[in-house]
């Protein structure tokens, strides 16, 4: 058997030490993994936050006549009695359906729900036709069809059209 003198094992030893820092893969691929392994801080959002919430018009984005009909059980058009709500932080929304009186109401209080940042949730609508409907009499506010049956359980209302605010519940 052959000895390797001492010697050989220490220059190995310190070539592998003072090889620069560049990895193979740096070599390679021109950096790409080095981030992946840095610790980063999370970006500081230094911005000022809006004074009313702004909502993105999310129906531009998919094809939403697979989710219709959609039915609200414990909702129904007609008057509501308003109330004082205690919900610090809620963003105002509202309820509507495809009825006559639900487009009335959407079509007088289009400006003061845009200016307040209001979304909209269609409780009732049959088709992709009342949909478009609904969205038309208040052009610019984000209106989506969704069941109403939860909304109407926890805050004990059974009509709409409603406007639902940190500090009220109104038509």
């Amino acid at each position: 058997m052959k000895r390797i003198p001492i010697a050989c094992y220490f220059s190995l030893l310190l070539t592998a030490c003072s090889h620069s820092e560049q990895s193979v893969a740096e070599d390679q691929f021109g950096g790409l993994t080095r981030t992946h392994f840095q610790v980063s801080k999370p970006p500081i959002n230094d911005k000022i936050q809006p004074a009313r919430a702004i909502h993105a018009d999310l129906s531009a984005l998919a094809d939403e006549s697979w989710i219709l009909p959609v039915r609200s059980s414990y909702l129904s058009p007609g008057q509501i009695t308003s109330r004082v709500l205690n919900m610090p932080g809620l963003q105002p929304f509202f309820l509507v359906g495809e009825d006559p009186q639900s487009l009335a109401w959407l079509h007088q209080r289009a400006a003061e729900l845009r200016a307040i940042g209001a979304a909209g949730l269609a409780v009732e609508v049959a088709d992709i036709e009342a949909l478009a409907r609904i969205r038309a009499a208040a052009p610019g506010i984000t209106i989506l069809p969704v069941n109403g049956n939860d909304i109407a359980t926890r805050l004990q209302i059974e009509h709409y059209p409603v406007l639902i605010t940190a500090t009220s519940l109104e038509q």
